[in-house]
Order: C-alpha cells, then sequence, then structure tokens
C-alpha cells in the first residue's frame, strides 16, 4: 500500500508558493465542477477549481439552525483535511464555508468528497465529485 501523507504534505507547500509567485493563475469556470445535494433540512455543496496543478475545493454547507458541524475532506480516500465549523446567518438561511488546496494528481480521475455532521442533530451531508 502507497502512503502519500508525506509527498502530499510537500506538494502542498510547494504548490502554495508558485501559486503566490504566478500573478493570475487560475482556470475559469469551463473548468469548474459542482454537486449540490439535499440533506435534510440543509443542503450541501461541493465545488472543484483546477488552478495549475492544484484543486481549490470549496464544501458549503446550508443549514436552518446555528449548530456545529464536523466536517472533512476527502481525496482519491485519503482525509485531507478536517475541523469543525458553525453555521452562522440571519434568519432561516445559515450556512458555513471550508476552502481548502488540493494536490492534482496526475493520471486517473480524481475523487473529491466533502462531508459535514451535525454534532447535535446527527444529521450527516454529503457530495462527491469525480474530477
Amino acid at each position: 500500500m502507497i502512503r502519500r501523507g508525506p509527498a502530499v504534505a510537500l506538494s502542498l507547500v510547494l504548490g502554495a508558493g508558485a501559486l503566490l509567485s504566478a500573478p493570475g493563475a487560475a482556470v475559469g469556470d469551463s473548468g469548474t465542477a459542482k454537486d449540490v445535494d439535499p440533506c435534510a433540512p440543509g443542503k450541501v455543496k461541493l465545488k472543484v477549481d483546477p488552478v495549475n496543478d492544484l484543486f481549490e475545493v470549496t464544501g458549503v454547507i446550508y443549514s436552518d439552525d446555528d449548530d456545529t458541524w464536523s466536517w472533512r475532506f476527502r481525496h482519491d480516500g485519503d482525509i485531507s483535511y478536517q475541523g469543525e465549523s458553525k453555521a452562522d446567518g440571519d434568519g432561516v438561511g445559515k450556512s458555513f464555508r471550508v476552502v481548502k488546496t488540493m494536490v492534482n494528481f496526475p493520471g486517473a480521475a480524481d475523487y473529491i468528497v466533502f462531508r459535514a455532521e451535525n454534532e447535535h442533530t446527527g444529521e450527516v451531508c454529503r457530495a462527491e465529485l469525480n474530477y
């Protein structure tokens, strides 16, 4: 079994440096992939934008309360990021957004998953993309 952890970490550091030194390096909407799924009573959105040899991934949870959610991004089965966020906003429309960078591995399609669980209700929201 191949472990990509150290290689992924090094790639993220080098990729972030390349992005900072390349002015205006971005791909337009034609390369963006999105998945929006309902998850009672809210919904989840995953967006993947290619940027050079990286992906900018955005996970969004739309909720009807201000509970804390535990979330994680998976890339080809490995956890890339995880954390906790609290949905906030005015009135019924509460949400949170998580934006991270992942390495675009050469070869076959990349499988990216955003999953969040409401720590109070146990509600699970999940969106996935093959890119």
